[in-house]
């Protein structure tokens, strides 16, 4: 258990869960350097691009595989939704290489290994529509997810895979303070597993914020208890050491101890998407 080792192949595949939130708070601004968009067309570039990257990485020398099964919910006013199909199940992402949606063009900002900032445009597939209405529904998403996350980690044929990645976008902003229910509930995501590892639950903070505030990957210590993003420290994760050079890679000469967060509160956000060359392996075929 906890040897995050496994290879993903078709008899193996892993389940990846995207959770969205679509409140009315993520329509506020995002200052992205000289740029200002919503927090929700922010939450939608990260999403199509992670939901892209599992679509292309199961098309592998000219012949599409079953690597990747594939959750993406919006969740606001006090409901959760599914985006991509009819159901909250989920379903092998190769399915959707055929059925692409248009091309879109965004100008987003990079952070440099050198630390500085890069606006760069970029044409992606806008899988999800930016969309913020309502409330937010934090602890219904919590329970989706446990449903998602447990039903699938019970299907015996899933007991070899690697253990699945959840990934929660959001500005943090929920109606309630940090409570015994987000606690509990955050825990039996990550508590559910295969042989390989508990459920690893990161969560993706945009927010607005100074540079000195921006944390990727940090450790439990970095995140002070007035921090923004405090509440979803504790929901996140702690990391398998596969994961600490990118701790390293992006936090300098400065270095905290391990275990480290699965969490990125503003810093390199799009980075997401390579991060997931780091965990699961695919085989060398």
């Amino acid at each position: 258990m906890d040897s995050y080792s496994q290879i993903i192949t078709p008899a193996t595949p892993i389940l990846v869960v995207i959770a969205i939130d679509q409140s009315g708070s993520m329509q506020q601004p995002f200052e992205n350097c000289s740029m200002i968009v919503s927090k929700s067309e922010i939450a939608s570039i990260l999403a199509s691009s992670i939901i892209e990257e599992l679509i292309s990485r199961s098309s592998h020398r000219d012949k599409s595989r079953h690597y990747f099964d594939l959750s993406v919910v919006g969740y606001a006013r006090n409901s959760v939704y599914p985006l991509l199909c009819d159901s909250h199940q989920p379903v092998p992402a190769i399915i959707y290489e055929d059925n692409r949606p248009e091309i879109e063009k965004r100008t987003i900002e990079y952070i440099s290994k050198d630390n500085h900032l890069q606006l760069v445009t970029e044409a992606y597939y806008e899988w999800i529509k930016p969309k913020a209405a309502g409330p937010t529904a934090m602890l219904e998403m919590l329970d989706c997810v446990i449903d998602i996350v447990g039903d699938w980690c019970e299907n015996r044929q899933n007991y070899d895979s690697f253990p699945p990645i959840v990934i929660n976008i959001t500005d943090g902003l929920d109606e309630m303070e940090y409570t015994a229910l987000h606690s509990y509930k955050s825990e039996c995501i990550k508590q559910c597993g295969t042989k390989h590892g508990k459920t690893l639950f990161f969560n993706v903070c945009i927010d607005s914020c100074p540079q000195s505030e921006r944390l990727y990957f940090p450790s439990a210590k970095d995140v002070p208890a007035t921090h923004a993003a405090a509440m979803l420290a504790k929901m996140s994760s702690p990391l398998p050491p596969m994961f600490n050079p990118l701790h390293r890679l992006y936090n300098g000469k400065t270095l905290s101890q391990p275990p480290y967060l699965a969490l990125c509160y503003n810093q390199a956000i799009l980075d997401m998407v390579p991060m997931l060359n780091i965990a699961p392996k695919l085989p060398e075929e």
